[in-house]
């Protein structure tokens, strides 16, 4: 490890974590560098298909409200593919927020930005959602109901 040298890697050495794909540490090596804190491969209790399993997501951002990260590294193959679509579920169902980044987000010249940007609006999403009670007699006679939600900070 170089204390003073110009990569962000070369300085890391042995206080990276052992990512499992060339894409998850990019995506590491991205978070360190705008100063985000995770946790990688951190255990998370999920209700799955009928019980109660620990899955280990890539990523947990815990002052994004501990936004889930997970790089999606095979979008080819449709048996990786379903599992991903498996996670975007549970974690939907156990009211987990989460991102799913790919490959093809990690090229081009300004591919931290963006991806920093579906960060934030992920986030955003999840955390600064304002829902309205319905105003239909017959919705409001059915019990609470949610019609639309609008985003914070939203002005008529």
């Amino acid at each position: 490890m170089e204390v003073n040298a110009a990569r962000l890697e070369d300085r890391l050495g042995p206080n990276e974590p052992p990512y499992k794909s060339r894409g998850e540490a990019q995506v590491g090596r991205l978070l360190d560098r705008y100063g985000i804190p995770f946790f990688y491969e951190a255990p998370l209790t999920l209700h799955d298909r009928g019980r109660y399993r620990i899955w280990h997501p890539d990523f947990m951002l815990p002052t994004y409200g501990n936004l889930v990260v997970e790089y999606a590294g095979m979008p080819d193959r449709s048996d990786y593919m379903a599992g991903v679509w498996h996670k975007h579920a549970a974690y939907a169902a156990n009211n987990v927020p989460a991102l799913f980044i790919y490959p093809q987000a990690l090229r081009g010249s300004d591919w931290p930005r963006d991806v920093l940007r579906q960060i934030t609006h992920a986030y955003r999403q999840k955390n600064c959602t304002t829902r309205y009670p319905t105003r239909s007699g017959l919705l409001r006679s059915a019990g609470p109901r949610f019609a639309y939600s609008r985003p914070c900070g939203y002005r008529r």
